[in-house]
């Protein structure tokens, strides 16, 4: 983890502003599904746009800031994110929207997140957008400035503005990674969640006992398709970063007690400064059963804030509990963070999962693991 953090640093170097005029945006079509006369919006409808910038093309992008606009630390954060983290868009013609994120520091991560789009009525060939975002819900208006067709596929050239910032960007519909099937590429599939449904007949607790692991550390083949989480709702990527991102698994007993496992390398490599070698930092928790659901209630769960690392953005949540600092990174945890776990595919290896807490949902792959608890170490114990 802490190799990523000067990236990130870096990432936030690359910004600048300029200015220009600052206007608001405005919904005035209110219909359901949107209007397709004009070709142009029927050409980049149902069709997956890839921001070829994310993938480490030379395509230029550029931001500006308005000068009305009142400088906020989390203006910058938004540009960081469009300009690193933003991966592809698909307008669909029933008037829904998914754009797709991959934060710089967690590549085992996309971010679906679900909008509705309308055709402006007052610039041509230009769609209004209203969605959510990793960091927050925005509005902003998209137009289209120019569609080149070429052998290998299609490149739109757009304007997106959000009222205080403008970026013009690249989309393309090719595959960014070429004509490989990465698992990357995978994990952008919006289809993918179309076979995944919730299963919901009664789960035997007894078939759960053990030790599951949201994460596997054994990349010699590299990433694979059980590795990747896929978030379809995050409140706030920065400041409440998702704990399960950095490696995290359930060691559910019987009886009701429980352990969350800090078991991922993320994990490993925040608390290696207090522990011995295999060692393993848990905290105590409580697991149930209510129908289709796994319920885990945590004592104590760690908690990250990349704003707070990257940015010194100090959290303002009121159940945080300030533990130590490793350098200048502070650790913290979270009271009673609640993980509803649900069915959703059981497979030789294990099972895949949606799981719901008060700031996310997300799709991840839970498969059996060991815990040796001779080698665990209370979180409250390293300080």
């Amino acid at each position: 983890m802490r190799h990523i953090i000067p990236l990130l640093i870096a990432f936030g170097a690359l910004l600048f502003t300029q200015s220009c005029q600052k206007e608001e945006i405005y919904l005035y079509n209110t219909q359901n599904t949107p209007d397709l006369s004009n070709p142009v919006i029927q050409k980049v409808t149902n069709i997956v746009w890839y921001k070829e910038v994310a993938f480490g093309s030379t395509t230029t992008e550029q931001i500006w800031t308005s000068q009305n606009n009142i400088y906020k630390p989390g203006d910058y954060v938004s540009s960081v994110l469009y300009h690193h983290a933003w991966t592809g868009l698909i307008l669909y013609r029933d008037g829904t929207s998914v754009m797709t994120f991959v934060p710089p520091f967690a590549q085992q991560a996309v971010i679906h997140s679900k909008g509705n789009w309308m055709v402006s009525t007052e610039e041509e060939n230009t769609i209004v957008i209203s969605t959510k975002t990793p960091v927050s819900s925005v509005t902003a208006k998209i137009k289209i400035l120019n569609m080149e067709t070429k052998e290998n596929g299609s490149i739109v050239k757009i304007s997106v503005d959000f009222g205080d910032r403008l970026i013009i960007t690249e989309l393309s519909n090719n595959n960014p990674f070429g004509y490989v099937q990465d698992v990357l590429f995978r994990a952008l599939d919006y289809n993918w969640y179309a076979n995944k449904t919730v299963l919901t007949a009664p789960i035997n607790p007894d078939e759960f006992i053990g030790t599951w692991a949201g994460h596997d550390d054994d990349h010699e083949f590299g990433l694979t398709d059980y590795d990747m989480i896929r978030y379809t709702h995050i409140e706030d990527l920065l400041s409440s970063t998702p704990t399960f991102l950095s490696g995290v698994s359930f060691d559910l007993k019987k009886g009701g007690e429980a352990k969350i496992l800090y078991m991922g390398s993320g994990m490993r490599n925040v608390f290696n400064t207090w522990t011995e070698a295999g060692q393993t930092v848990y905290s105590n928790a409580k697991w149930s059963v209510n129908g289709n659901k796994i319920l885990v209630t945590s004592d104590e769960e760690v908690f990250f804030s990349f704003g707070e690392m990257l940015f010194a953005f100090i959290p303002h949540l009121t159940n945080l509990t300030l533990l130590g600092y490793d350098g200048p990174t502070a650790i913290r945890t979270r009271a009673k963070q609640l993980y509803s776990i649900e069915i959703v595919e059981k497979v030789e290896k294990g099972y895949w999962v949606r799981a719901t807490t008060k700031t996310e949902i997300f799709y991840a792959f839970l498969r059996k693991s060991t815990f040796d608890e001779s080698k665990g170490i209370h979180i409250k114990d390293l300080f």
